[in-house]
């Protein structure tokens, strides 16, 4: 059985707080005292129905968040997950991509690239020394070394899909997609939700759940084993 909404508790502590009014007022015209006791039992009511809707605000805000980073970091298929950690490249099928000579798709996964507001000019922090990280429906920035942190504001995102192959890191995506030459890679800093890096100049933040798997994906592709 559907839980009620938040409409529908809302719409009930609308009526119990009417019901109380209504009663609160009939009772000063009325000696028996049934009016007053029906006002005190609608004003309970009234008391649990708005604790009941502002409790469903608070429950819907929080699945909204969650929703919003599940829908790009869809879990990782279990059998590429073990072949990856025990130290072993899967080969993935990809038809949004054109392989070039001697080259393999190893990982595809939804993903979310960010981009950050520029930074406040009195900071004047190196953008090296900044590293990013995601945690309770925020991005913050952590300084080296003095390991500051420090807000990171969200100024656009685009959906799309991270791929890895042995030559390039790719985001696939209808408005701000990118190909990259893993020779190009610098910087390349990974995290439980987030994939970042720069190259020629520029920075990447890509934002995925699965963005473990992609560190060790690159990490065995950049520094295969002897």
């Amino acid at each position: 059985m559907s839980k009620p909404n938040r409409q529908t508790h809302f719409a009930a502590a609308l009526v119990f707080t009417g019901l109380t009014l209504v009663g609160a007022f009939s009772s000063a015209a009325d000696s028996s005292g049934r009016w007053q006791t029906f006002a005190v039992l609608s004003l309970f009511a009234a008391a649990a129905a708005w604790f009941l809707f502002f409790r469903r605000i608070r429950q819907d805000a929080g699945n909204q968040q969650d929703t919003g980073v599940a829908d790009v970091n869809s879990s990782f298929p279990e059998g590429q997950a073990r072949l990856i950690d025990s130290g072993h490249l899967p080969n993935r099928y990809n038809a949004r991509i054109d392989l070039k000579d001697a080259e393999n798709c190893h990982f595809s996964v939804p993903a979310r690239r960010i981009f950050f507001a520029p930074l406040p000019t009195h900071w004047q922090i190196d953008p090296t020394r900044l590293l990013i990280r995601y945690s309770g429906g925020a991005f913050y920035y952590i300084v080296r070394p003095q390991e500051l942190l420090l807000p990171a504001e969200i100024d656009d995102k685009s959906e799309g899909e991270l791929v890895i192959t042995n030559q390039r890191i790719i985001f696939l995506a209808t408005e701000n997609g990118f190909e990259i030459q893993l020779k190009s890679l610098k910087l390349l800093d990974c995290s439980a939700h987030l994939v970042d890096f720069q190259a020629s100049g520029r920075r990447y933040t890509i934002q995925t759940d699965s963005a473990c798997y992609a560190e060790k994906v690159l990490m065995l592709i950049l520094q295969p084993p002897v």
